[in-house]
């Protein structure tokens, strides 16, 4: 592999500006070049229509989904309409679109092909469009087939398609540009590279920084052929910005800011307000670590205020650097000119909370809630606003009414340790029995988080989950849980009768495995059963440290001291945690080690002064702590 130096990873703001190196799948193959706009290409009017001489059996409704650039109706503002005497037949052939006639052995899989897509069976016919463009050299047959895998996301054929369309219409740098972009998304970057050539000998721009997405997971020799491409591109077309942006990016890639840093300076003083060049250029400048890295950034917002990509870029770098005021700053200015936009609106409002100010920060998510946007986030930082000024009956009623999402458990957690605090054992029921009503999907979990809020009410907790496994008795989590509150309460047959019932069901599970071993070591004197289950759990789970600690443990316990050490060592080192360091401190011990195991046991109560585990340990060992 090629030294690339000491550099930063692909910041994530370049990808919201065109830099994605997987780059989303275009609505037709012409906008591969074209990012922000509808394909208005003549090539695409004319060809969406012209495979429809082969059968007139497609409905009208795939028509507009397939080929969406040519629901754009041509100009007729471009059409010229002479006066004078009506054109004659030979004139009207002249001019008139040329029809390939279609071999009678393909006719029928086409016409099959059309039935299939007419009953939505994409699949069938996307097999078959693509033999006949191998078939056959009429390209409105591949540009046909090359939409449709387009619309079904199917990035191999496409590759494909667009490739045999190059070799079918030489012509078309649409088609060429096509290719590289398909060739890029499927892994093939040194392929890309020749279509991109293509498509600039055509005088078709391409993002070429594409490319560069996978370039450090290459070989050496693969990224030697990408530096080659991407290089002479730009040096064969030293104009064009999108072969420029590319180059300084590899040189980036590379650890060579110096260099990159020269092959960006054109790009910028060609169009200073190019987003992704003016970003590229400050990720070098943080790559050098000069002293203002956002100074040109800040400077050209300045000069182009009415920028609003521009802007929220350097918004969202400034906070990405910490620098919370003036980002937030920035987010007002964007939300003036766009006072209803959900991404800006989600973003300035967690500013605002980041800065504690609730005020604000409430106002906008109240206003995204209104807007139907972000819905469940805004819901969920209501909830977390309204606890922080111990208004909880509000919280609680915001934590509620968060639906399934990622905030969605840490919600329905937060209500519970409310009511836990400031209500009753039947409030939480309450809670959680409309929970489940109002998120019938998410019982489950709803019932495990309802079980956790009432471990403090004697019995409550076994309740829920004996109700709990009445609806999921299948439930390895219900089970699990169950298991350990039979264990908190001294029930040890019941929990080994839980916990037995999940090995049933998976004969592998290694938490469980390891749950039943340590337990069985913990509480009975079947140590070599205990150890025959950790060991087993151990080769499903090689290198868990909670594994590691419970099998060191149990050998403890079988007067296996060497072994035992060995293995607490290993744990310990990986999760010092303080009941792993009750372990080892008892095994060193016994072993006359005091030394060491006082300073093991320590280390544990300086993480967590009151651990029983640890004291226990010390005061049945006599083993006074100065």
């Amino acid at each position: 592999m090629r030294s690339h130096g000491s550099h930063q990873p692909l910041p994530a703001y370049l990808t919201w500006v065109g830099f994605n190196p997987s780059p989303a799948i275009p609505t037709c193959y012409h906008s591969t070049y074209s990012h922000r706009t509808r394909c208005h290409a003549k090539e695409c009017q004319a060809d969406h229509s012209a495979f429809m001489n082969t059968s007139k059996l497609l409905t009208a409704s795939f028509v507009l989904i397939l080929s969406a650039c040519a629901t754009v109706p041509p100009d007729s503002s471009a059409v010229t309409v002479k006066s004078g005497p009506a054109p004659t037949e030979n004139e009207i052939a002249a001019v008139a679109p040329r029809e390939t006639p279609i071999p009678p052995e393909n006719l029928m899989p086409l016409l099959e092909a059309e039935f299939a897509l007419r009953y939505r069976n994409y699949e069938r016919g996307l097999d078959i469009l693509t033999d006949q463009s191998n078939a056959l050299t009429d390209p409105a047959v591949t540009r046909r087939a090359l939409r449709l895998a387009e619309f079904m996301t199917d990035a191999e054929r496409a590759a494909q398609l667009s490739v045999r369309l190059v070799e079918l219409a030489p012509e078309d740098a649409a088609a060429a540009a096509a290719a590289s972009g398909w060739l890029t998304r499927t892994g093939q970057p040194i392929a890309a590279l020749r279509y991109i050539r293509i498509a600039y000998e055509l005088g078709q721009s391409v993002n070429v920084a594409t490319v560069l997405g996978s370039y450090e997971q290459l070989d050496e020799a693969s990224q030697a052929a990408v530096d080659d491409g991407v290089t002479a591109l730009a040096e064969n077309w030293p104009d064009d910005n999108e072969a420029a942006i590319a180059a300084s990016l590899l040189a980036r890639l590379q650890g060579e800011t110096e260099l990159a840093e020269q092959r960006i300076e054109p790009v910028l003083n060609r169009m200073p307000e190019d987003t992704r060049a003016i970003l590229l250029w400050t990720q070098i400048m943080l790559d050098k670590g000069v002293d203002d890295p956002l100074q040109r950034l800040a400077a050209t917002v300045n000069v182009y205020p009415d920028n609003q990509e521009l802007r929220l870029q350097y918004a969202r770098l400034l906070g990405s650097e910490r620098n919370y005021p003036a980002a937030r700053a920035q987010f007002v200015i964007l939300l003036d000119k766009d006072p209803e936009n959900a991404e800006l609106l989600t973003t300035a409002a967690l500013l605002d909370f980041e800065l504690e100010l609730y005020d604000a920060a409430l106002e906008k998510f109240q206003q995204l809630i209104s807007l139907d946007e972000n819905v469940d986030e805004s819901h969920y930082y209501v909830g977390r606003i309204e606890a922080l000024r111990d208004r909880y009956p509000e919280a609680i009623e915001a934590f509620g009414l968060v639906g399934p999402s990622r905030e969605f458990r840490d919600a329905k957690a937060r209500a519970a340790q409310l009511l836990a605090e400031t209500a009753f054992a039947s409030d939480i029921r309450g809670f959680f029995g409309a929970q489940r009503q109002a998120y019938p999907g998410n019982a489950e979990q709803l019932f495990l988080l309802e079980a956790d809020a009432l471990r403090d009410w004697e019995g409550e907790s076994l309740k829920v989950y004996d109700r709990g496994l009445r609806a999921f008795p299948s439930s390895f989590s219900l089970l699990y849980g169950r298991a350990m509150t039979h264990e908190s309460e001294g029930q040890l047959d019941e929990m080994e009768e839980d916990l037995r019932s999940i090995l049933a069901q998976d004969p592998d599970h290694a938490a469980t495995l390891n749950a039943l071993g340590y337990t069985l070591t913990n509480h009975t004197q079947r140590y070599q059963e205990a150890a025959d289950l950790i060991e087993r759990a151990l080769v499903l789970s090689p290198g868990d440290p909670a594994i590691l600690d419970s099998l060191g443990w149990v050998y403890y316990k079988l007067g296996q001291f060497a072994q035992s050490e060995a293995l607490l060592r290993q744990a310990h080192r990986a999760f010092p945690d303080p009941e792993v360091a009750a372990h080892l401190g008892e095994v060193l011990w016994i072993q006359g080690k005091q030394i060491e195991a006082r300073d093991i046991w320590r280390d544990g109560l300086s993480k967590a002064p009151d651990h029983s585990i640890i004291l226990e340990a010390v005061e049945r060992l006599r083993a006074d702590l100065p």
